[in-house]
Formats: C-alpha cells, structure tokens, sequence
C-alpha cells in the first residue's frame, strides 16, 4: 500500500499523537478513512510530512522513441 505521509520521529519531541493516528507512516486507505479536519490537522504539524508526487524521469539524447 502506497505511504500517504511519512512520520518523522525526530521532530516529535514530546511524542505528541493524535488518538487512534499511529505515531507511523500512514498509508493512503488509513489516511483516506480519516475525517477531512483530522488529514488537515496531521498535514499541520511537523511531524508528518507529505509524500512526493512521482517525478517523471527527464529523456535523455539516447532514449529511443517507443
């Protein structure tokens, strides 16, 4: 299951969590589950940050044309 946030320990200094959110990486079912307030609340701390989207990887002069 692809990781919809990522959970940073290391900016969680006082282990603070919200009840039934897993102090984890967060998979895109669990956070699509969640209420819409608890997704933005999760995107305002710092503790968990959002994924990258997929970065298309630039053509090169020896790529061939498919």
């Amino acid at each position: 299951m692809p990781i919809a946030r990522y959970y940073d320990a290391s900016k969680n200094e006082y282990d603070q969590f919200f009840p039934g959110v897993p102090l984890d990486d967060l998979d895109e079912e669990f956070f699509s589950s969640l209420p819409e307030w608890l997704q933005n609340s999760i995107d305002a701390t710092p503790f968990y940050r959002k994924t990258k989207p997929p970065t298309e990887t630039p053509k090169r002069a020896t790529d061939k044309e498919t």
